[in-house]
């Protein structure tokens, strides 16, 4: 089929999809050879782990946020998609900002410049994606507008952090802690629904229950946790509410009936990276509480390699897929690039348990979960500009 622009940006998720995914795979083997020594191009004010750790929240987890708000918010609202100029306008705001990133980092322009681009970018998803909230009456989704208004608060931090304004370490706790409270509330909205829809058609009699106590207490204290890490990050009443979160998390899982699911990878994936997070809170608690015993490092990388990155992975999948009239199902390809993801987040946050064999575990966890999500650019990636029934 050929190459048709208008077709790529006829849905959020097509451009914003394919794009994050290649940018994920590209950056994390650029990282991996800047922390290594292999490469040498960080040569500005913004450090290589700085910029690894911005990119990846606000470039990558930025644009996913793109795709699935403005392709959602049709579905929610019943209004067309956010199509045409309006999205070519989004996607080259998030495009300008990874350049002028990339830019600062290699030191061919001075930071503050490039943060001031940067920053412009989900100031204006929150206002596109808000203006359908409300225009369709979906006062149900409003706290999904907020939770988006706040990441883009943490990228203002950041952006404060970097030109001199306000020095703080803000930007990364925010940044993390809305993802946090984000997958809780909506992967805990889909995962038991598209669990109870897979397994009645294939006539399983299984129930599952809809949101109850023990859901509700699961997502205030996640809430809460994630408030104490952003403002009070070494405190023990931090730690042991963020056990508590993990612990919440983790029983709400066990009423989803996850082990019904192997067979669909598109779904076990789902249940796998909830299972992530509920472990990654615990461990980022359990660290503070014990950082001799307990590695920070591990914690945080199970929370975004593993949560951000399962989670996101196949949100993007099913909704390529679902809105590409294709059956949501994983090709052995997308299956085995799923595992890639997941493989990589393991050994990431396994790799500052062993110490003998550190360096192995993070060049193979880096090229692991890098490939995976090149697969999946490979994939989706070409049919983004093709024709499809939407």
């Amino acid at each position: 089929m050929p190459i048709q622009f208008h077709t790529f940006f006829s849905y959020g998720f097509r451009p914003f999809f394919s794009s994050a995914a290649l940018f994920a795979g590209l950056s994390i083997l650029i990282w991996i050879a800047e922390f290594t020594g292999q490469s040498s191009v960080a040569d500005g004010e913004l450090d290589a782990i700085t910029w690894h750790a911005h990119e990846m929240l606000f470039g990558y987890l930025g644009a996913v946020l793109g795709g699935f708000t403005l392709t959602a918010v049709a579905n929610w609202t019943g209004r067309s998609p956010v199509s045409g100029t309006p999205l070519v306008f989004l996607f080259f705001l998030w495009l300008a900002g990874r350049i002028s990133m990339a830019l600062a980092f290699t030191g061919s322009i001075p930071l503050a410049p490039a943060v001031l681009i940067d920053v412009l970018f989900i100031p204006a998803l929150v206002f596109t994606f808000g203006r359908e909230v409300v225009a369709g009456g979906n006062k149900r989704n409003l706290v999904v507008v907020a939770a988006v208004g706040f990441f883009g608060l943490a990228n203002i931090l950041f952006c404060l952090n970097a030109i001199g304004v306000f020095d703080n370490e803000y930007w990364s706790r925010v940044g993390l802690g809305v993802a946090t409270v984000l997958i809780a509330l909506i992967g805990g909205r889909i995962i038991p629904a598209f669990t109870r829809n897979w397994l009645a058609a294939r006539g399983h009699k299984v129930q599952i229950p809809d949101m109850g106590v023990i859901d509700k207490i699961a997502l205030v204290m996640t809430v809460l946790s994630v408030v104490l890490w952003v403002v009070l990050p070494d405190e023990p009443i931090t730690a042991f509410m963020l056990v508590l979160a993990g612990i919440g998390l983790a029983a709400r899982l066990t009423q989803w009936r996850g082990l019904k699911t192997i067979r669909e990878p598109l779904l076990g994936g789902l249940h796998l990276a909830y299972i992530f997070l509920a472990l990654s809170l615990i461990l980022i608690g359990s660290s503070i509480l014990q950082p001799g015993l307990v590695p920070f490092s591990s914690g945080l990388h199970l929370l975004t390699a593993g949560t951000i990155g399962l989670m996101t992975f196949v949100v993007m999948t099913r909704a390529a897929l679902g809105h590409t009239n294709q059956p949501l199902t994983a090709s052995p390809l997308i299956a085995t690039a799923l595992a890639l993801v997941a493989g990589g987040a393991i050994l990431r946050a396994t790799a500052p348990w062993v110490s003998d064999f550190y360096m192995p575990l993070m060049y193979a966890s880096a090229i692991t979960w890098s490939l995976g999500f090149l697969l999946f650019a490979g994939t989706f990636g070409p049919a983004a500009f093709q024709q499809h029934a939407d």
